[in-house]
């Protein structure tokens, strides 16, 4: 028989079951909520530039629609009124022509379009974080049809011109011959453009740079932002852009092709024992990044210490190397330093600090040791120090060039 207190405590797990129940189907709905908008979101993304295009479609055919409304309303008048319409009637004709003409050249190039610009998308690279040199680069396609949509543009333009033109009576054929003089002597009175255009046009088909492509010029390094028939806009990491014609391109540098091989030098002790670095870099540097999930797949060999490149004089330098898709060696070199300096410190291997050593002539000393002469002679030194360091750091930066 149950008791009061029973009932009682069955009531309060009923209560507590349902309002898990009513708990676990809220946070369901939620999660269906959730996976609807995830869901939706690729869509809702594409929704301005759909709205756009939608917008600029309805506006086009309303103007083309009007046009005609009126061009009917004024043609009906003129018949009620009894006005001759036979010119008008030529008139209309030739404007129907050129009203069909443009019509039809701009579907089609928006068709074209279009599907240049659904490759282009497809081809290159997504956006990453800003490098100081290098990256991964574009595609060759991609590049070809950026100049080609400006090719097929020009073509649009110049066959809609001569259509009109010809429906308005207009005798086309002395015009294209016309227009085959006048680039001829154009092309004989611009030979840098025509340099311009014949030298971009060999780049185009040795594939020597593509849009997205950091290179080096001679002196303007760039990202590889635009092309055009005789000219290519160049990005410096800096944020300036530089407009540099083909024909003045000379040697191209590309940072972003293959694989990029990065050196390193640092400075050790002189008591440093050098096979005890080499292993450290093998075991405790290259094996860390190689493991690493993010990393790993973007260092293409293994990480090596290529032993004492030079002997100073309060130092041995030493180099490291290792080899990297394009675009990654700066996040590889972050690592390497971070545990070179972390493994270093484990194993007690000290770097060198630079230090000068002046030498003062025994006369001197004397002299230096009376306290009014103390601080003439530190400045000196000091001086000495200053001019030595300089004179160092100097030939190390011609030594790079």
């Amino acid at each position: 028989m149950a008791t009061p207190g029973d009932e009682a405590a069955e009531s309060d797990t009923g209560e507590e079951e349902a309002a898990g129940e009513e708990e676990a189907a809220g946070e369901e709905e939620a999660a269906g909520e959730e996976e609807a908008a995830g869901e939706a979101d690729p869509g809702e993304a594409k929704e301005p530039s759909q709205l756009i295009y939608v917008g600029r479609m309805k506006t086009i055919i309303k103007t083309g629609l009007r046009i005609a409304l009126l061009v009917y309303a004024l043609f009906w008048v003129m018949r009620v009124w009894g006005i001759d319409l036979s010119v008008g009637q030529a008139i209309s004709r030739a404007l129907f022509s050129i009203l069909v003409t443009v019509a039809l050249c701009y579907v089609g190039w928006e068709i074209i379009n279009a599907k240049i610009q659904q490759k282009i998308n497809a081809e290159m690279p997504d956006d990453g974080e800003e490098l100081e040199e290098g990256g991964a680069g574009g595609s060759r396609v991609a590049t070809l049809l950026l100049i080609l949509r400006r090719f097929f543009s020009g073509v649009v333009v110049i066959m809609a011109t001569l259509v009109a033109l010809a429906s308005l009576g207009v005798d086309i054929g002395p015009l294209i011959a016309g227009a085959g003089v006048v680039g001829l002597a154009i092309g004989l009175g611009a030979q840098t453009l025509v340099r311009d255009i014949i030298s971009g046009l060999f780049f185009m088909l040795d594939d020597a740079f593509r849009v997205g492509d950091y290179i080096d010029i001679g002196g303007t390094k760039g990202m590889v932002e635009q092309l055009s028939i005789r000219s290519m806009k160049m990005r410096h990491p800096r944020g300036m852009v530089n407009t540099v014609p083909f024909g003045n391109i000379g040697t191209v540098t590309n940072f972003s092709r293959d694989y990029i091989i990065t050196k390193l030098d640092f400075r050790m002790r002189y008591d440093t024992d050098v096979e005890k670095v080499r292993k450290i870099i093998k075991k405790k540097v290259y094996m860390k990044i190689r493991d690493n999930e993010e990393l790993g797949p973007k260092l293409l060999a293994p990480i090596k210490s290529q032993g004492v490149r030079q002997m100073e004089d309060s130092a041995m330098v030493m180099r490291v190397k290792y080899k990297t898709l394009p675009g990654e060696q700066f996040a590889i070199r972050k690592e390497v330093y971070r545990l070179m300096r972390e493994a270093f410190e484990e194993e007690g291997i000290e770097f060198a600090h630079r230090n000068v050593t002046v030498y003062i002539p025994p006369e001197e000393k004397k002299n230096a040791s009376k306290p009014e002469n103390t601080d003439d002679k530190l400045q000196q030194v000091a001086a000495a120090a200053a001019i030595a360091i300089e004179q160092e750091q100097t030939e190390e930066t011609d030594k790079k060039k």
